[in-house]
C-alpha cells in the first residue's frame, strides 16, 4: 500500500485523503485536512501560520477566508508520512457571525437597570490597534464618544446583533443640592481579544456608568 501511494506521489507533492469540520459557539470556524506527502518533503512542503487555505488546499472548494493556525507531520512506513493542517477562520466570503451575548450577575453594578453587566462576544476582522482604541465593529468610529468624558457607549448592533437597551435614555443630568449627576447608560468596562487566523476573537463588557454627585429625582 505504502509502496503505491509513494509512486503516485511526485517530489513536493501532497494527496488529500479527508476533512474534518467544526464551528465554536462564537461562530469561528476550523477546518482539519489530513495530506499524504513524501517523508523527503516534509521541511518544504509543511505550510506555515496564517497561509490561506485558498493558497495551500488542494480541496475542489477553497476558502480565502480560512488561514493556516496549526501543521504537523506523522512519519508512516514506507517512506511516506500524513500531514495534519489546521485552518481557522470563515467559509464564507462576507459578513461576520451573530455575537453572543451573556447578562453577569455582579453586585454594584446597577443604576437604573438590574445588577449586572454585559458580555458580548464576537468575531471581527478589525485589527488589534482598532479593536484596542474601542472600536468595536466597521460602523462604529472610533471618535463615535458619548461626551467629553470619553465614555465609548456600547453599540445598538455588533455584527448584526442587536445589544440590550439602555435602562434610560443616556445623558440624562440632574443638577440638585448634592451636586450634579450625568447618566451616560451602558458603557465600555473592559475588552480583550485573540487573534485567529484573519480575525480577533473579542470580548466586550458593559456595565451602566453615571459621573458626579448626587442623586436621581
Amino acid at each position: 500500500m505504502a509502496v503505491s501511494i509513494l509512486g503516485a506521489l511526485s517530489s513536493g507533492s501532497k494527496i488529500l485523503r479527508r476533512s474534518e469540520y467544526s464551528r465554536e459557539i462564537v461562530g469561528l470556524e476550523t477546518l482539519t485536512e489530513t495530506y499524504t506527502i513524501r517523508t523527503a518533503d516534509r521541511q518544504t512542503i509543511l505550510p506555515l501560520k496564517d497561509v490561506t487555505h485558498f493558497a495551500f488546499s488542494t480541496a475542489s472548494t477553497k476558502f480565502t477566508r480560512m488561514a493556516v493556525e496549526t501543521a504537523a507531520v506523522r512519519e508512516q512506513d514506507g517512506d511516506i508520512s500524513e500531514m495534519s493542517v489546521t485552518y481557522v477562520g470563515l467559509t464564507s466570503e462576507t459578513s461576520l457571525p451573530p455575537a453572543q451575548i451573556k447578562y453577569i450577575p455582579t453586585t454594584g453594578a446597577d443604576i437604573w437597570g438590574p445588577p449586572v453587566v454585559i458580555e458580548v462576544s464576537f468575531v471581527t476582522d478589525l485589527t488589534e490597534s482598532q479593536f484596542a482604541s474601542g472600536q468595536l465593529s466597521a460602523s462604529f468610529p472610533v471618535n463615535e464618544r458619548f461626551g467629553p468624558t470619553s465614555r465609548i457607549p456600547m453599540p445598538a448592533y455588533i455584527n448584526d446583533t442587536a445589544t440590550p437597551q439602555n435602562p434610560r435614555t443616556p445623558g440624562v443630568t440632574v443638577s440638585n443640592l448634592q451636586g450634579t449627576l450625568t447618566y451616560f447608560g451602558y458603557c465600555l468596562d473592559s475588552l480583550d481579544s485573540t487573534r485567529r487566523g484573519q480575525f480577533l476573537v473579542a470580548r466586550a463588557v458593559f456595565k451602566e456608568k453615571q459621573q458626579g454627585q448626587g442623586v436621581y429625582a
